[in-house]
């Protein structure tokens, strides 16, 4: 048995929409190799109660930054002018020194300010002004405008397009930062147009078959599993799957990460069916019958090897493939680390989800958390499940216990041996509106 932690794990989840639930983004992310960007990202892991050192030396406040800002400006305008390059970075590095402080409205002052001086010096469509159109939106997403996130970024793009040409790669993280805002304003079909016109501009730029499109396969199909659109996202994998095959062969070794893919779709929609199983066992054969093995590729599917048979399995699961992968992660260059991220701490292989009655994602809704704390055994069953905080008290205590209670987790692997994971914690965060405080509570406690 491991010893309990001194400062357990805490492992911090987001509670939003249904088909935005930390537990699809957190599993989807956490299972396969490539993990995606956007959407709702994997869950981090900290100390609990972990305190940052004090700093040696002075560091600038965020009133400080912006004071040194301002006095940047008035002399930029003194020396050159109004409309000169050198004003407009001043409006920019005011602009981000505002966003830093979260002073949103005065930020969104300075970008725009940037962004006139710009055109005014090199015409309505001066590439000069992506950056801080960019810059623009991003700062209306943080202070929740998404409606404003949208236009600044649609305005970017526009630049984009009439600079570089309609169907130029490197508007694609415009369209990244599109589908997030448009996630936040629950559009999902318009977020997923964003994704789909990224993943067709990197076809019309590549090979059918190159590492590009493969690349970008990947990502719209890891976006898809993080929307809990699980047959969508197979459907992708197979896509990728079907090109490997008809290029470079039946037996290249490329198709592993398809079919792990495959298989851990199954998984993260809760459905034990044996192609599942079987995409994954054919990835590692395909993986073990290379000349020069790469141990990291078998580690892994190893680990999603040993996260179905925990997730489905009839009788306590032995965690032999854990522990096969914690062995081979001995020969990989950042092996300690990966140790530690994949065999300790909170890592779900089967995600219960979470109750989404009552929350909200309108921009007055209030900060909310609930703070749980429980053991893991050897076959990945949560135990000793205990209500650490919550705020509001009682609001969501019950469905996040009832979520930890019925999910399942990786064990922790020490030494090569699956042991017991003690004094884990998993924060869960979400927005309410206070008026969805006493219903919900008396629901919860009829349940």
């Amino acid at each position: 048995m491991s010893p309990a932690p001194t400062n357990p794990p805490v492992r911090h989840c987001v509670l939003a929409l249904a088909w935005l639930a930390c537990g699809a983004a957190a599993f989807a992310q956490g299972n396969t190799e490539a993990e995606a960007g956007g959407g709702v990202t994997a869950p981090d892991t900290i100390p609990a109660g972990a305190t940052a050192t004090a700093p040696a030396t002075e560091v600038a406040t965020p009133a400080d930054d912006i004071a040194s800002s301002e006095n940047l400006l008035k002399s930029s305008v003194a020396e050159f002018g109004r409309n000169s390059m050198q004003t407009a970075e001043a409006y920019v590095g005011l602009g981000d020194a505002q966003r830093a402080a979260e002073d949103h409205e005065k930020a969104a002052e300075s970008y725009l300010a940037a962004v006139e001086v710009y055109r005014a010096l090199e015409g309505p469509f001066t590439p000069l002004a992506i950056a801080p159109l960019t810059s623009l939106g991003d700062n209306y997403h943080e202070a929740h405008d998404d409606t404003g996130a949208v236009s600044a970024y649609s305005e970017a793009r526009v630049v984009s397009r009439r600079v570089y040409g309609l169907h130029n790669v490197e508007q694609i993280d415009l369209l990244d930062r599109m589908s997030e805002s448009l996630l936040d304003l629950n559009q999902l079909a318009e977020a997923e147009a964003q994704q789909l016109e990224a993943l067709r501009l990197v076809q019309r730029a590549n090979p059918p078959a190159s590492d590009a499109v493969l690349e970008a396969i990947y990502k719209y199909a890891e976006w898809l599993g993080e929307r809990g659109m699980y047959q969508l996202q197979r459907d992708q994998y197979l896509r990728a799957q079907r090109i490997i095959r008809q290029a470079y062969g039946d037996e290249d070794v490329r198709q592993a990460r398809a079919l792990l893919g495959i298989g851990n779709t199954f998984r993260n929609e809760r459905n034990p069916a044996g192609p599942g199983i079987s995409a994954l066992t054919d990835a590692l054969a395909l993986l073990r019958a290379q000349p020069e093995g790469d141990p990291l590729a078998i580690a892994t599917a190893l680990r999603d090897i040993g996260d179905w048979n925990t997730s489905f399995g009839k009788s306590g699961y032995d965690g032999v493939e854990y522990q096969r992968s914690w062995e081979l992660l001995g020969a990989v260059a950042d092996g300690d680390r990966l140790r530690k991220e994949w065999y300790a701490g909170a890592n779900y292989v089967l995600y219960e989800p979470i109750s989404q009655r009552g929350v909200s994602t309108e921009p007055k809704a209030l900060p909310g958390h609930v703070l749980v704390k429980f053991d893991i055994d050897t076959a990945g069953n949560p135990s000793n499940v205990m209500l650490i905080e919550s705020s509001p008290v009682g609001f969501k205590d019950e469905a996040v216990l009832r979520h930890i209670r019925r999910s399942r987790f990786r064990p922790w692997v020490v030494d090569g041996a699956t042991v017991e994971g003690q004094g884990l914690a998993i924060r869960v965060d979400f927005r309410y509106l206070p008026e969805a405080v006493t219903s919900e509570t008396n629901n919860e406690t009829r349940h």
